[in-house]
C-alpha cells in the first residue's frame, strides 16, 4: 500500500512538472536586473584599481603625537598635538573610518591613520535629519613621530575634503590658544 502511495505521488509530481514545462508562461522574469553587477571592471595597467592609494606598510614607532582635532559644525580644528611615548615601540594599527591623516614624502604615502569623530558617521544625501552641521565633537589621534615624510594631510574621505596639518608637529608653547582652524582643499 505504501509503496503504491509513493508511485502515485511521484507520478502526480512528474506530470504537473511537465504540464508546467509544456504551458506557455504567462510572465517574463528579467533575471538580468537581479543578478547583473554592472559593465565589467577593467583593472588600470598601473595595478591600482581606485585613485586611493593602497595603505601603505605600518610604520613601528616607539614615540607618538596625539593630534587632538574637533569638528565644530562642519569645520575642523587642530586644538592641540603633543608627545606619547611608549614602553615598547609598536606598528600603526589598521582600522576603517571615514576620516585619515596621511603622512607623504613627496608624492609616495607613507602611513595612514583612519578614524572617525564620535557621532560623525558617513554622509547620507537622503537623510531627512542630519546631525553634521550642527555637531560638535572631538578626538585624539595618536600618529606615529616618524622622522620621515614632508607633508600631513587630514581626509575626510565621504566629501574627499584634504586640510593641512603641520609636519613634523611641534607641541604647543602653552600659550592657551583655543586651536587653529585648518584650511580646506
Amino acid at each position: 500500500m505504501r509503496a503504491r502511495v509513493t508511485l502515485l505521488a511521484t507520478v502526480a509530481c512528474v506530470g504537473g512538472v511537465l504540464e508546467a514545462l509544456a504551458a506557455d508562461p504567462r510572465r517574463t522574469i528579467d533575471v538580468s536586473r537581479i543578478l547583473d553587477a554592472g559593465p565589467p571592471v577593467v583593472a588600470p595597467r598601473d595595478g591600482a584599481s581606485t585613485s586611493t592609494p593602497a595603505d601603505p606598510p605600518p610604520l613601528v614607532e616607539r614615540s607618538q603625537w596625539v593630534f587632538d582635532l574637533r569638528w565644530d559644525r562642519g569645520d575642523v580644528w587642530l586644538l592641540a598635538v603633543r608627545g606619547l611615548e611608549l614602553a615598547a615601540a609598536q606598528e600603526t594599527p589598521r582600522a576603517m573610518g571615514r576620516f585619515a591623516l596621511e603622512l607623504f614624502e613627496g608624492p609616495a604615502l607613507i602611513e595612514r591613520v583612519r578614524f572617525d569623530f564620535p557621532l560623525l558617521g558617513a554622509v547620507e544625501p537622503d537623510a531627512s535629519v542630519s546631525l553634521t552641521g550642527r555637531l560638535r565633537t572631538r578626538i585624539g589621534v595618536i600618529f606615529p613621530a616618524t622622522k620621515r615624510g614632508t607633508r600631513l594631510e587630514l581626509l575626510d574621505r565621504a566629501t574627499n575634503r584634504r586640510w593641512s596639518l603641520p609636519w613634523p608637529p611641534s607641541p604647543p608653547s602653552g600659550s592657551g590658544d583655543a586651536g587653529s582652524a585648518l584650511q580646506g582643499t
